[in-house]
């Protein structure tokens, strides 16, 4: 080609292409976050959020609008408004998410709460529920009842023992198990039924039961513990004492289960909040803590999410923390936060993708992942992509856990379709954001299927255990404690336990001599009573 041509090829490229800056391909500089954010316009089916603008060196290309970490719609940059579809009845946290062209997302905007009225008025109670029925297995009784009627619609049901409620389930739910009660005695129970607007039936006619001699289900008994404020991760020492973080709070407790005293044993420095589900999440030791003691944690700053190692001597934290891996995005929700050493001797970690969806198949990206690393931080060489990312397409993992065979498990929140639980593999991609449990393109080459799903209203899981492989999954909004058989690669025989006992269960545990840890989460977004959230000591019996 001649000179000339050459040239004139080179300055109709300058011409046309695009610069960099302009399309945003070399933008690493995310937004910053929506502000104010307003509710008007409120009906029983919809309401109107509005913020004011982000600002961003390129330009926000989109809006994301999310109520207590679940996506529900999105907005051209040039809005500052969105008409959401709501639930009557429903009391949501919303907030938003500023995303340029080159795909930077922002940290959240505040939130703001938004309570929707019920579509009519109605003063009508349900019928009572009718054929109530009681029959005791050892010392745990199912309690079984028909459906109610009511004039709109019965959206749950309380389950009554001698006159005291133990339950709120459902209303598509006619069944409910009480478990680890008293052997030999008699009990009675009855059922109410509730409408939309918390109108209550008249309770039941009574149904009267006698326990067996001896416990002969899975759960036999729950006992508390200790009371406190957002207790999220929780580790068993060699000693069979037990060490558990407070979130919001940033520090380590320390509780002996014999006598229930608790200590406070230290603040993890430069830990900080999100204003949703970041803080001090997970916490692990490893094999040989006895003679090297560190307590691994992990932890939200200002600016992003790590795991750090602390000595853990004579009873208290020690020294300045040792940074074994950062940079892990981070943001209001979806931030992973558990921890787990497997049978290998290396640290597992589970991120969630820090609203960031698309992060999650990037595999040089830390969110959305399961990643692995030594116990000194260093990326150990047989992990397959040479960082330390062992697994990826995950939404927001936060319970991982070991089967007698060393595999890994995995549990992940879904955003509005269904939670999953993942057997996870070396090198795996679980399909998020494209593939949500089964729904989405599932079928796209290399995407792996969970084992086991579970509708979000049903779950919200995240913290799983495995016992004499059963897997145990503890359930945020869906309030129960799921049982599953590990059977060769699938999760067979799944039994729903503690439904709506204990209210919201986030962490769960192995104890040493086989049974489980278990706690409770009250808080789903700003409104929370201090100390309202329990550690419970979990008896199994001959069906774990």
């Amino acid at each position: 080609m001649p000179r000339y041509a050459t040239a004139l090829v080179a300055v109709l490229l300058a011409v046309t292409a695009p610069a960099a800056s302009a399309s945003g391909a070399d933008d690493t500089t995310p937004p910053t976050a929506p502000g104010d954010p307003r509710v008007s316009d409120v009906t029983c089916e919809s309401a109107m959020l509005s913020w004011t603008a982000s600002t961003d060196d390129v330009g926000v290309a989109h809006y994301d609008v999310y109520h207590d970490g679940q996506h529900l719609t999105s907005v051209a940059g040039t809005e500052l408004s969105a008409h959401l579809t709501v639930v009557p009845g429903a009391e949501w946290g919303l907030y938003v998410n500023a995303r340029d062209a080159a795909g930077n997302v922002s940290q959240a905007g505040p939130t703001v709460t938004v309570r929707v009225p019920q579509c009519e008025t109605d003063t009508e109670p349900p019928a009572p529920p009718a054929a109530v029925s009681a029959t005791a297995r050892g010392t745990a009784v199912s309690v079984t009842w028909t459906v109610a009627t009511d004039d709109t619609a019965v959206t749950g049901y309380e389950v009554l023992r001698d006159d005291v409620r133990v339950s709120r389930v459902s209303g598509r739910t006619t069944t409910y198990t009480d478990s680890g009660l008293a052997p030999t005695t008699r009990y009675e129970y009855r059922v109410v039924a509730r409408d939309a607007r918390g109108n209550r039936s008249q309770a039941s006619a009574p149904a009267a039961v006698t326990t067996g001699p001896a416990c002969l289900t899975a759960i036999c008994a729950v006992t508390p513990v200790a009371a406190d404020d957002l207790p999220w991760g929780l580790t068993t020492l060699p000693d069979g004492t037990v060490l558990y973080s407070r979130r919001d709070a940033f520090d380590i407790v320390h509780v002996d289960p014999a006598t229930r005293t608790k200590t406070t044993v230290g603040t993890v420095p430069g830990a900080s909040g999100t204003d949703g589900e970041g803080g001090v999440m997970g916490i692990a030791v490893a094999a040989d803590f006895t003679t090297d003691p560190w307590l691994y944690v992990m932890h939200s700053t200002d600016t992003d999410n790590r795991v750090v190692r602390l000595r853990y001597t004579d009873g208290v934290l020690t020294g300045s923390p040792q940074v074994l891996i950062s940079g892990i995005p981070r943001n209001k929700y979806h931030n992973g936060g558990r921890l787990r050493f497997g049978p290998d001797g290396k640290l597992y970690i589970a991120t969630g993708d820090a609203q960031h969806r698309e992060s999650a198949q990037d595999r040089d990206s830390l969110a959305g992942k399961v990643l692995r690393i030594d116990p000194d931080g260093t990326i150990p060489p047989d992990n397959p992509f040479g960082n330390a990312v062992w697994s990826y397409g995950h939404r927001n993992p936060q319970g991982l856990a070991f089967d007698s065979r060393g595999r890994l498990w995995e549990q992940e929140f879904g955003n509005n379709a269904m939670d999953e639980t993942n057997l996870v593999v070396r090198g795996g991609n679980y399909g998020w954001p494209r593939c949500e449990g089964t729904s989405g393109n599932c079928d796209e080459p290399g995407f792996l299927a969970p084992k086991h799903t579970y509708p979000t209203t049903e779950g919200s899981c995240s913290g799983i255990a495995i016992v004499h492989d059963a897997l145990y999954v503890a359930c945020l909004r869906g309030a129960r404690l799921y049982r599953l058989q590990i059977t060769d690669d699938t999760l067979t025989a799944p039994e729903p336990h503690l439904h709506g006992t204990h209210g919201r269960l986030r962490t769960v545990e192995p104890t040493p001599d086989g049974h489980l840890w278990l706690t409770t989460s009250a808080r789903r977004h700003p409104s929370h009573v201090e100390g309202n959230d329990h550690l419970l000591h979990v008896t199994l019996g001959t069906g774990s």
